[in-house]
């Protein structure tokens, strides 16, 4: 289904239809019709469209060393639930403790449309270092310090209540 469908069974313009999924001026009526029309087919915009028109894909890439740690479970639900909060999914990799696995997720998740990569990563090699320096996507590194590497902001986490709160500095 698209605009234009959803448009002329609605009796509106694909313009008033595209003003409303984005959150614009329309009408009191043609709102309503608008989101009856919705409701009754079911409609979801297409999010390839909306990515490619808004250049975000409110994805990001988080690279785990192991699922099925309890440390790491903790982490991703936070990082899930601050993602969310945001209007932001994640899309969750685990390397096995395998370092050039992080580094082939990090260029994988380069080359796909995510808005930013959080790596919490078991140690920095060489191609850590090399994919740091040379992306263009935003990166936030979780439990690594290095000397080798200067990072132009770094998250700090309280780790207190176990709350989980952090803020980039």
């Amino acid at each position: 289904m698209t605009i234009k469908e959803i448009a002329q069974l609605a009796g509106v313009s694909s313009a008033a239809v595209s003003r409303y999924l984005n959150g614009g001026y329309v009408s009191e009526g043609k709102k309503e019709q608008i989101r009856k029309v919705i409701e009754e087919t079911g409609y979801q915009p297409s999010a390839q469209a909306r990515m490619l028109r808004t250049k975000k894909a409110s994805l990001v890439g988080v690279v785990v060393p192991k699922i099925n740690s309890e440390s790491i479970s903790r982490i991703t639900a936070g990082i899930e639930s601050v993602l969310a909060e945001r209007g932001y999914q994640m899309l969750l990799a685990g390397t096995d403790n395998t370092p050039a696995k992080e580094v082939e997720y990090l260029r994988l998740f380069e080359n796909y449309p995510v808005d930013g990569i959080i790596l919490v990563g078991t140690m920095f090699t060489a191609g850590h270092r090399k994919f740091l320096k040379e992306t263009k996507v935003p990166v936030v590194v979780i439990g690594q310090r290095t000397r080798k590497l200067h990072l132009p902001r770094r998250l700090r986490c309280r780790k207190g209540n176990g709350t989980g709160r952090c803020r980039i500095q």
